[in-house]
């Protein structure tokens, strides 16, 4: 259900947010001035409940939004990193595969383009599909990377002296650990202990706040409605940054693409 939530415009995923908030708002509403009458308690007076714990309720609401905030910085950060980290190390193998012999060079460098080209076509879709890591579609861009370091294996263990391959096959290996990298980010994101428990308190800090003013409808609408705004809002920001290849503002494989309209210019 998230991944459809994930992939809606911005400004429809706010919208979709806010109007789940605002139907959970309303349940709650009815169910406070159902149960109140039948609690003992008459709807025109106020019940013994401090506003104290609002601020209480709403004060963890904030520190679980910042924390799983926090995390999903992080989670984005290290997914810029790895994916700049393989197109960095993929540039680099293209330079320093210009020493190679011709037809060497050659299989190499067709070999990095295919990589290449199924990273963007099929490993990025994957990825924002939330694909799990053990599905063979990421076979398909890895065997041209493990096909590019047996390649320059091979030709290292012919040599004599195997010093003008290890560089090469150091930055290859880089390809293949940024990748993992890559790969391991695509999953990251809020887990369903912080969605639970977001979604447990900010209810029980509705609750309160109807409960607080449920002896004047007025302000009890205009509080609820307000507090949903705000909720929200949160959520949508945490919604909309939670997985860092899901969504319209996801990484994209924009440094990929030039490295291959780079090969196909040569």
């Amino acid at each position: 259900m998230l991944i459809a939530f994930h992939q809606l415009p911005l400004a429809a995923m706010f919208l979709v947010v806010w109007a789940i908030s605002t139907a959970i708002c309303w349940l709650l509403i009815g169910f406070v001035r159902f149960a109140v009458p039948r609690m003992g308690y008459r709807l025109s007076e106020p019940l013994p409940i401090r506003d104290s714990l609002i601020n209480a309720c709403g004060a963890l609401f904030a520190l679980i939004v910042a924390f799983s905030a926090a995390g999903i910085w992080n989670d984005a950060v290290s997914a810029r990193t790895a994916v700049q980290r393989e197109a960095d190390a993929v540039e680099n193998a293209l330079v320093v595969s210009a020493g190679l012999p011709d037809e060497v060079q050659s299989q190499l460098n067709g070999g990095l383009e295919a990589y290449l080209k199924d990273v963007i076509a099929v490993d990025w879709p994957a990825m924002a599909k939330s694909t799990s890591l053990e599905d063979a579609v990421f076979d398909q861009s890895e065997k041209h990377l493990l096909g590019a370091i047996d390649l320059i294996a091979r030709q290292n263990r012919l040599l004599a002296n195997g010093t003008s391959y290890s560089p090469l096959l150091g930055q290859l290996l880089e390809i293949r650990h940024a990748r993992l990298a890559r790969l391991a980010a695509s999953r990251a994101g809020t887990t369903w202990a912080q969605w639970s428990a977001m979604w447990l308190i900010s209810t029980a800090t509705l609750l309160l706040i109807l409960i607080c003013h449920s002896h004047t409808f007025r302000m009890q609408i205009l509080a609820s409605h307000i507090y949903v705004l705000v909720a929200a809002a949160a959520y949508f920001v945490v919604l909309a940054h939670d997985r860092p290849f899901v969504g319209k503002i996801s990484i994209q494989p924009t440094a990929m693409q030039g490295l291959v309209t780079q090969l196909a210019s040569k």
